[in-house]
């Protein structure tokens, strides 16, 4: 419970943090909400004497008598906790919003709430059921101990969860497809399991083909869990002698894993990025130092999170040019400290190698493209990087690829291997340059 006015106030926010063609959706707010259960800790009530009254290493969400940020919305306090007279378990919580903190704001003199938490606005929220499928086995490799696999069933592989509250556009949706598959016209045709969501930190959900919202609760069945907690690992050798390919894991929860050839240059994350701020470094007069939007979000809070980038492009390009530009960042590098700063990303210019009088260029990307986007190769399948280059041999794999890269007479950022070329390409088009057949680094 809120201590606001009685009128219901819409947010209007992105579909996809990433992605903004995807459009926006309205998120009603209002003095009720629900939240999740562990977005509260209980200090003062049994949760807190289990832990010594002591709030948990690391917890940022909400405790009674601290602030935390509603996602999307305002900052509010907890105030008071009702508790249930039996089991003393918090059954409602009063909260006190501040106003001059709407969608994100942090007025002047006010310091920054750092936990986020999410939340659906109680009397306009659409009910639906979860069908919460989970691994068919409780082990990797069902029967290999008992020589039963039958014993090995998960009895928890499918849990329903009824009445669960969600945003009121998702029914909007529904019935948005609904309608379209009901149409004699329709150019495309479109089944219920289109429809799907990332419910945050719950997993991925699409529409199950049983769903009426005409006369009946949604029902959504959890295609994918946000973490794969039995991923394989593989110790493969990255092949000395210039090897360009490694060979990557397919667990699941039925025996042994298939492989897959994954070459050197599908392991590299590029990714189109907006440098945000350029300055010189306090240490070094060949460096810059920016901050860049390479698309990443923190988990927790769902805000976007910028990278520290250190480029040796002082004098090469004004500040002015690269402040708001499209680039190319490599993504999964070890992070790299120069000269007392880490970067963690690295920008990818051409280069015509001519010594003093070098002319450098950055990569651009179209400007439709959204930060994050993953570039692929044109000709190739889609990419699959690392989550870093962080070994020896890793590393390698980039030395590898960047001997490959150049533009050719076009402008155009290219791969060369092996007698192929491969156009660095996204969804607004290909990756470009001014410098015309040179390198790229």
């Amino acid at each position: 419970y809120i201590h606001t006015g009685n009128e219901l106030e819409d947010f209007d926010v992105d579909r996809h943090p990433k992605t903004t063609e995807m459009g926006q959706r309205t998120i009603p707010f209002g003095k009720n909400l629900f939240i999740e259960r562990t977005d509260f800790f209980d200090l003062n009530g049994p949760e807190g004497k289990a832990n010594n009254n002591k709030i948990p290493k690391g917890f940022k969400r909400l405790v009674e008598g601290q602030q935390v940020r509603l996602k999307y919305a305002y900052v509010i306090r907890c105030d008071r906790v009702e508790r249930d007279p039996k089991t003393q378990e918090p059954i409602k919580l009063e909260c006190t919003y501040v106003p001059e903190t709407r969608a994100g704001v942090t007025p002047e003199g006010m310091k920054r709430v750092k936990g986020i938490i999410q939340w659906v606005e109680s009397t306009s929220c659409v009910y639906c059921t979860i069908n919460q499928y989970d691994r068919l086995f409780l082990t990797e490799e069902p029967g290999k101990e008992s020589g039963d696999y039958l014993k090995d069933l998960n009895p928890d592989s499918l849990q329903v969860l009824e009445r669960v509250p969600v945003e009121p556009s998702i029914m909007v949706d529904a019935l948005g497809i609904f309608a379209h598959m009901k149409a004699d016209d329709a150019p495309i045709k479109l089944y219920p399991g289109l429809l799907a969501y990332q419910f945050e930190r719950s997993g991925y959900f699409a529409l199950d083909s049983s769903t009426n919202p005409y006369d009946s609760d949604l029902v959504f069945n959890r295609v994918v869990t946000l973490k794969d907690t039995w991923a394989i690992n593989t110790k493969g050798k990255d092949g000395g002698g210039g090897g360009a390919e490694r060979r990557r894991g397919r667990g699941g929860g039925g025996g042994g894993a298939a492989t897959e050839v994954v070459e050197d240059v599908r392991r590299v994350a590029f990714r189109a990025a907006t440098i945000l701020e350029a300055g010189p470094h306090p240490e070094a007069d060949s460096l810059i130092v920016c901050q860049v939007d390479c698309g990443d979000i923190q988990e927790e809070s769902g805000e976007r999170e910028t990278r520290t980038v250190v480029a040796q492009l002082m004098g090469k390009i004004p500040f002015e040019e690269l402040v708001g530009k499209k680039v190319v960042c490599v993504a999964n590098l070890k992070p790299a400290k120069m000269r007392g700063i880490e970067s963690t990303a690295m920008l990818l210019a051409a280069s015509d190698g001519g010594g003093e009088g070098e002319k450098v260029a950055l990569l651009s990307v179209p400007d439709s493209v959204p930060n994050g986007e993953l570039i692929r190769l044109d000709g190739k399948p889609e990419s699959q990087p690392d989550g870093m280059l962080k070994s020896k041999g890793a590393q390698k794999v980039w030395d590898r690829v960047k001997s490959a890269l150049r533009s050719n007479n076009e402008g155009e950022a290219v791969y060369t291997l092996d007698g192929g070329t491969f156009k660095m390409m996204t969804s607004g088009g290909p990756i470009t340059t001014t410098l015309k057949d040179v390198i790229i680094g």
